[in-house]
């Protein structure tokens, strides 16, 4: 009993640790720019777009990173517009 136990435990910190589990495990810059982005600002948008191009403390995601770019774009920021328009490209 104390075995299965064990392995169903590994089993799901596993799976939680490559998964990203939750937002839980968000870097505090992470929630900071999501803060910003929230509130209008469009710096907070673009660094997060660019952090999810890149996977830089993140899962690496074209979906969100656009998402991002795009309303950093929205808020008037050229380098959220020309990113959301190069990835749009791809």
């Amino acid at each position: 009993m104390n075995l299965r136990y064990l392995l169903l435990v590994s089993t799901l910190v596993t799976a939680c640790v490559f998964s990203s589990c939750s937002s839980a495990g968000e870097s505090q810059e992470v929630k900071d720019y999501k803060v910003q982005c929230d509130r209008g600002d469009a710096i907070g948008c673009f660094n997060l777009g660019t952090m999810y191009e890149n996977g830089d403390g993140v899962k690496q995601s074209d979906t969100d990173a656009l998402n991002y770019y795009g309303k950093a774009c929205d808020l008037k920021d050229e380098d959220g517009c020309e990113n959301y328009a190069r990835m749009k490209k791809r």
